[in-house]
Order: structure tokens, then sequence, then C-alpha cells
């Protein structure tokens, strides 16, 4: 009887389907009656509650048996008239035929039970799904895909075409086929394992084969409810292609990476998320290593803006929905050695929206793994900073992306090393009060020192190259904040790099001042400069840095329309988990077999630093015109190195005396521009900024007691302070238009006023030269940088006196303090200046009435200053 029924209520919509439709006007109509009828009709048949409302007011009985036999019936009617809507119902050409079917189907699943649903539910559940976008208007696919032609991006951020993406899911979410399927979803909860189990392959195929985002997305949304109310569907046996979970993971990030629309995209990501909590770790891990070559790989030529976003954002998935996953890095510690250093370097990220997603994957995924129960130096770390956990770790992929083809990857990892820099990462370890250190401390003290070599050595070795590419100055200023940090380190100080063996030089050491060391070294023994390694090639190599993008989606846009995302590859590029060349952590200080006396020299650093920003030859690789923002920033490095130095010790001025030895001609050959030294060879002309940045080079070299071995009639005139004073004055005078060489020329000269000798700055026509200095710059009403420096230099000739009124009532009892030598001085460069109290005190009133408010205060403390001189 129940097969008889079944086959005669087929008959019935296959009749009412053809009716509807049918050509003639008279047919349709009846057709519609007819569709309205089996309509009711089936949901009827389907509802197993239907027979007590036929017997109500009857004198009939409902016995257990009647209701296991109308339940029975229900679950019969439910079956055959579900598969015919799920296969042929919502694949009808007629529109009208489609809407019947859709209305008796919603019907259906309202009112039968889930126990008579379970049968058919992962099929139905994939017919919702794919009806999605097979019932949207094609209007609507139409209007997007012109609205992406239209847009400059392409239709891959932001407008238009992502507003009316979200427009077509708010629709389709809101429709009746959203709802059925959001009635079955609900009633997984309730159904057996296996068939909760049976319906993960269906969302997998849903993703695969789906035409249009709505079918997509709409199984993001399902991947998502199930993970919360069916966790244990996503439980199968095994790690690779065959597990339906590990399969679902991997469709799941390709279609996040391929989805054009915003919305679609953020789904995915969150469904990826969700799933990855129940997904197996291996599985798991071996996804965040391909996205993170991802990451890597959509750089340079092979710009995909998309793909580095869909990695950033399936990490960040990962890393805020399934923090668990990071408490296991398993043997190869991913989280740890890959995830997290991709992590660092991609919040330095052009775009603003990958950046922001990265940072979340630094700060949650860091916070996991550094609270995990596997330490990774540990359990002495307390208080110690997460990069500094994974300095080993930060720093490689740092030098990674230095030894990129891609600049843009080159930029930042300088960018990742600066900001290791600047939070003194990248530096000495502090020590402890006593000076006892433990074992922790000198591991500690060693990481750092290992650290630093690696980055320095690198960054050095591509400043010598002889390309130049826009972002090259980035890997100047990564190397001198690195190399200031350990400036002030001697190398007899083994135990601020963790060597245990002081009688010898460590040979991982970033940054040795040795006086004995060959000054024609740039790493030890090699000696780089007297081999003259400069190009020999004139061409300099001047780019752009940000390449034009070859964009994945040109063909999609213009084949019009959606389609399916092609995931063929999807399972044979995210293979299982496989070993990846991790590089282990030296801890035992072994590396001195590939390090030994390879060390680099400040002296070479600063050398190597000259010859990039003066080249030795016209023809060398940054004499071009195109190269000066390059050639100034390393001259701007040198002078920042320069001025880190501690040049207290004997060692440091030793050192710096013979380094100023080495390049004060240089620098003295492009900022004498009056040729007032004569020297011998001669240079071209440079521009004022390459002069300027000379003047602070020159400026920072110089040393406290400067010009005691200076004369002017021998070998060391370049440190004669008479000299000097006249040429700054010249290069900084009337006849140099450019405010910047002005303002450079009068700090120079306050330096050299506050560390010179005594006994040429007592000289009248030096005085004289350096007040009539600070007059000119004081006329400059323009630039108050400039008028700054000309009070800079009169305000440390002052201080040189003394500014208090004890200092200056000491001068008058020879003996009164115990420093009788710094008495002595104060009191004989107050002789040399009272002659031009009234001049000194008339140019500090004059900058008391000036507009800009440094100035004024300059100005201020020179007239404090001098009240009390006699």
């Amino acid at each position: 009887g129940s097969l008889l029924a079944g086959v005669r209520l087929l008959r019935l919509w296959r009749a009412a389907m053809r009716a509807l439709d049918d050509v003639r006007g008279s047919v349709r109509e009846s057709g519609e009656t007819l569709s309205r009828g089996v309509r009711s009709l089936t949901i009827r048949l389907c509802d197993p509650s239907s027979i007590e409302k036929t017997i109500e007011g009857s004198t009939i009985k409902i016995t257990p048996e009647l209701r296991a036999k109308a339940e029975m019936d229900a679950t019969a009617a439910a079956s055959t008239a579900l598969r015919w809507l799920v296969k042929n119902g919502l694949n009808q050409p007629c529109a009208e035929a489609t809407g019947a079917c859709v209305s008796t189907l919603l019907g259906v699943v309202d009112v039968v039970r889930p126990v008579i649903l379970e049968p058919v539910l992962p099929d139905l559940i994939n017919a919702l799904l794919m009806a999605m976008s097979g019932l949207e208007p094609a209007a609507l696919n139409y209007l997007q895909v012109r609205t992406a032609g239209q847009e400059s991006n392409g239709g891959t951020g932001g407008g238009a075409y992502d507003q009316l993406e979200r427009l077509r899911l708010q629709m389709v979410q809101s429709g009746p086929i959203a709802t059925a399927l959001n009635k079955c979803l609900d009633m997984m909860g309730s159904v057996q394992l296996e068939c909760q189990k049976g319906v993960i392959p269906h969302l997998d195929s849903a993703i695969r084969t789906g035409a249009g985002f709505a079918t997509r997305a709409a199984a993001a949304d399902a991947v998502s409810s199930l993970c919360n109310t069916c966790p244990n569907a996503f439980k199968f046996p095994g790690q690779s292609s065959t597990n339906p979970t590990v399969r679902l993971l991997r469709a799941l990030y390709f279609a996040s990476e391929r989805e054009r629309g915003v919305g679609a995209r953020d789904k995915m990501a969150h469904a990826l998320g969700n799933l990855a909590a129940l997904s197996p770790g291996p599985s798991v891990r071996a996804l965040a290593l391909r996205a993170c070559e991802r990451y890597n790989g959509a750089t340079g030529n092979n710009d995909d803006p998309a793909a580095r976003r869909a990695a950033a954002a399936a990490l960040r998935a990962l890393a805020c929905r399934s923090t668990s996953q990071f408490s296991d890095g398993g043997s190869n510690d991913v989280w740890c050695r890959r995830v997290l250093p991709i992590a660092f370097l991609g919040q330095k990220d052009d775009d603003a929206k990958v950046a922001s997603l990265w940072k979340e994957v630094w700060d949650e995924g860091g916070s996991a793994a550094n609270t995990s129960s596997r330490r990774l130096h540990g359990g002495d770390s307390f208080g110690v900073l997460l990069q500094e956990k994974l300095l080993p770790y930060l720093v490689r992929a740092s030098v990674e992306a230095l030894d990129d083809v891609a600049w843009s990857r080159r930029v930042i990892g300088c960018a990742a090393l600066i900001e290791l820099a600047n939070i003194n990462v990248l530096a000495p370890a502090p020590r402890s009060i006593d000076n006892a250190s433990s074992s922790s401390d000198v591991q500690r003290a060693r990481r750092r020192a290992q650290a630093s070599s690696v980055a320095l050595t690198a960054c050095v070795k591509l400043i010598i190259k002889s390309r130049i590419w826009a972002g090259k100055k980035d890997v100047v200023n990564a190397c001198v904040n690195i190399a200031s940090k350990w400036a002030a380190i001697r190398a007899t100080d083994a135990e601020a790099y963790g060597w245990e063996n002081p009688t010898m030089t460590c040979p991982w050491a970033p940054l040795v001042v040795d006086p004995d060391d060959n000054l024609d070294d740039l790493f030890s023994n090699d000696q780089w400069f007297k081999a003259q390694h400069t190009a020999s090639e004139g061409t300099t190599y001047i780019l752009d840095a940000s390449k034009d993008a070859l964009d994945p989606r040109k063909d999609e846009e213009e084949s019009g329309g959606e389609s399916k995302l092609n995931l063929e590859d999807c399972d044979t590029l995210l293979g299982d988990e496989s070993p990846s060349p991790v590089i282990e952590e030296d801890t035992n200080g072994d590396s001195s077999k590939e390090q030994e006396s390879n060390y680099l020299t400040y002296s070479g650093l600063c050398r190597a630093l000259l010859h990039q920003g003066i080249p030795i030859t016209s023809r060398s690789h940054v004499s071009s015109e195109e190269a000066l923002p390059y050639r100034a920033a390393a001259l701007q490095g040198l002078s920042d190195l320069l001025a880190s130095f501690n040049a207290e010790d004997e060692v440091g001025s030793h050192q710096l005396k013979t380094l100023y030895t080495i390049i004060a001609p240089t620098l003295i050959r492009v900022v004498d521009t009056e040729k007032h030294f004569q020297l011998e060879e001669e240079s071209k002309k440079e521009a004022p900024l390459i002069v300027a940045k000379s003047v602070n080079c020159l400026a920072a070299a110089m040393w406290k007691g400067f010009g005691t071995r200076g004369k002017s009639n021998d070998a060391n005139k370049i440190e004669a302070v008479p000299d000097l004073v006249k040429m700054l004055s010249l290069t900084g005078g009337d006849k140099q238009p450019a405010w910047t060489v002005r303002e450079s020329s009068l700090l120079a000269s306050a330096s050299l006023v506050g560390k010179c000798d005594l006994q040429p700055l007592r000289k009248h026509e030096t005085v004289s030269t350096l007040l009539s200095c600070t007059a000119f710059a004081l006329k400059d009403r323009k630039f108050w940088k400039v008028r700054y420096a000309g009070l800079k230099l009169l305000h440390n000739f002052v201080s040189r006196v003394g500014t208090t009124k004890e200092g200056s009532a000491a001068f008058s009892i020879a003996g009164a303090t115990a420093d009788k030598h710094a008495d002595l001085e104060r009191q004989l460069v107050l002789e040399a200046l009272l002659p031009h109290k009234e001049k000194i005190l008339k140019l500090a009133r004059t900058s008391l009435a000036d507009s800009e408010a440094t100035v004024t205060k300059l100005g201020t403390d020179i007239c404090a200053a001098i009240a009390w001189w006699p």
C-alpha cells in the first residue's frame, strides 16, 4: 500500500510540474490549483500528528498501534516526497514550478520530526546548499560582475562590489531556502552520529563544486554552526586526504583565498578557525606552514594581495578560534619557529588590513604559545619578552626576508630588525647589580649576541653589494641600529657575549672594537678595503619598489559570471605535515666552528658606510644622482654610529682617533667647498644634502680633547681647530644657499667648541670667527633651525665657562675646588670671552623676541649663564 501511494503521489507532482510549464495560460492556471492541492496533500501525509486532527471529535481512540502506524506512514511519505523534491523539484526549468517545490519542501521540513527526516537529512542539506545560488536571480550576478569591471581594483576590496555582495548575502540568508537549511541544521543535534558524519562530505562538496558564492558562504556558515552543536561529527580517523574533516579544512582555506568578495572570505575564515579546533593537529600545522609559504611567495613579481590577505586571515582565525592548537607545535615546533616569526614580520606589511590581521596572530598566538606547558628556553623565563624568547627564529625569518628577491620583503625584514633593536632585544643583555651571572644569564647573553651577529652580517653583506634598489636605505638603518647597541662593548668583555673564554675574541661577537685590528678589514682578516671591492660597472639600478601586480582574477572577470572555484590542487599542495627545514638554535655556543675569527669590525663598518655615501670613483655604483637618498642614509648611519661610540676609555679614544685619520680627509674634501684645506686630491662638487650629511659625520667623529695633535703646517692639519672653524664658517657662510648645510655647519662648530682642546679655542681669531657665525645665523628669519644652531654654538661656548654663581666665584680663588685643572680651564675660557661679552649678550637678547619657543629658551639660558660674569 505505501509503495503504491508513493508512486501515485509522484505522478501527481509530475503532472503538476508539466501543467505549470505549459505554454497555454488556462493549463498553467489549472496547474497552479493542482500544485496547491498536491502541496497540502504532501504536507499532511508527512505530518505524523495529522491523525489526531483527522479523528478529532470522533469516538475513535488513538492507540499506540495506530500512532506507530501513523509514524510509519509519515516516514514513508516524507522519504518519497523529499527525495523527489530534492532531486527533481528544485531543478525545474519553470520558476513557478520551482517555487511550488520550495514551498512544499519548507512545509514538510516544518512539520516532520528529526527521526523521520534523518534518512534523507544529508542529501537534503546538500540540495538546499546548492539551491542557494541556483535560485538566485541572474540579474544580481550580472550587476555585480559589471560593477567589478568598473572598479579600479577589480572588485577585490571595498567599494560597490563588496556592498552589493553583502546585499546579496542578506537576501539569500533571509530567503526561504536559508530558513529550511537552518531548520535542518537545528535538527542535527538530535539525530544519530552516523547521520551527522554523513553531512560533512556534502559540505566539502558544496564548497568545492558550488557555482556561486552564496552556496559557499552558506556552507561555511553550516560548518561554523555544526562545530558548535555537533563537534563529534568531525571526529574521523586518520590525518590524510581520506579524512573528510581534513579535506573540508583544506577546501575552506583555498576557497577563502580565491573568493573575490570580503563577506564570503570572512565567512570562510570564520569557519576555518572553528573547524581547526576539531581537526587533527598535524593537518592544522601543515595548513599553517603552507599559509606562511603562500604569504612569503605572494610578493614581488608574484604580488597577490588576495593571497596575502587570505593567508593572514586564515592564521588569524587559527590563533583566535583554535588557540588550543598553539599549545602543541609538533616535533618541529611549527608555531614558534615558523608561524609567529612570519606574523612578527607580517605586522610591517604595506597593506594595513593585512598588518592588523598579523598583529592579532602575534598577540593571540604568542600569548597561547607563551603560556603553554612547553617552554622555549626552560622554565626560568619570567619577565622575558616574547620577542626575546623567539629571537633566533625572528632573526632567521628577517634574514630570509633580506635574502628574498622581492624588495618589499627586504624592507619588511629591515623593519623587523629595527623594532628588535629599538626594544633592546638585539642588544647586550642586562646584567645583575652584583655582577653574578647564572647559567641562564650566560645563555641569554649568548643568544642575543649570536642573533645580533647573524643580523649584522646579513645587513652588511647586502649593503656592500653593487645593486641599488628602492628601500636599500632601510638596510643601512637596520644595520646602524643594531651596531649602535654593541659599539660600547669591548672585545675583552666576554660576559656581554656569553663567551666563557676571555683570553680569546668571541667568535660570535656582533661588532668588535679592537685598535689592534687591521684597518683594511671589514670582517676580521678579510682585507676587504685593501682589495678595493668597488663596482666596476657604471650602471646603477634604481627601480620602484611597488611592482605592477598580476591580478589572478583578470581572466575570471573578463569571462563574466560566477563559476565554481578550482580547488583541484588544494589536497596536493596541502599535504600531510612534513618536516620543514627548521634550523636548531645553538645553545651550546658551537657556532664558533662556522664563525671562527670572522667577526665584523667597527672600523670596517664605518669605512663601508663612508664608501657607500661618498663613492671612491665616479664610476661607482652609488655615484648616480638617483642614488642620492641612499647615499644620504649611509652618511646619516655613519654619523649615528660614530655618535653612539664610547670614546671615554683608552681603547675607544685610540680607535676613534685612528678612525678619524682615515675618514676625515674624504669628508673634508666634500665639505671644503671653498678649498680652504687645499688637499692634494680633488673631488667633484656634491649635492647640498651630501655636504650636510658629511658635516654631521665630521662632527660625530670628534672626541673630547680634540685638536691637541693638529697644526696647520703638519701632517695632522685635518685636526687643526682654527682651520676647521674657518672651513665650517665658509661652508655655512653667506655663499651657501642650502639652509641644511648652514645648519649642519653651525651644529658641527658647536660640537667642535664643546669637545676641542682649550689652547686653539682661546685664540682671538677663532673666537671672532665663531661669534660671526652666530651673528650671521641669527639674521636668517626664514629657517628657525638655522637660528637655533647658531645659538647652540654660542651656548656651547658659554657652557665651557660654567653656568652657576659658585662656578664663576671659584675662578677668583686658586685651588678652591678639587679639580684645579677644570677650574683653570674655565678661567682661561672666561678671559678669552670677556672682551666679547657685550656682543654675546646682544646676540642672546636679540633671540628673546624670536617667534620660535626653542630659540627663545636657548637665548634665555645663555643670558642666565653670563649673568654671573664680571
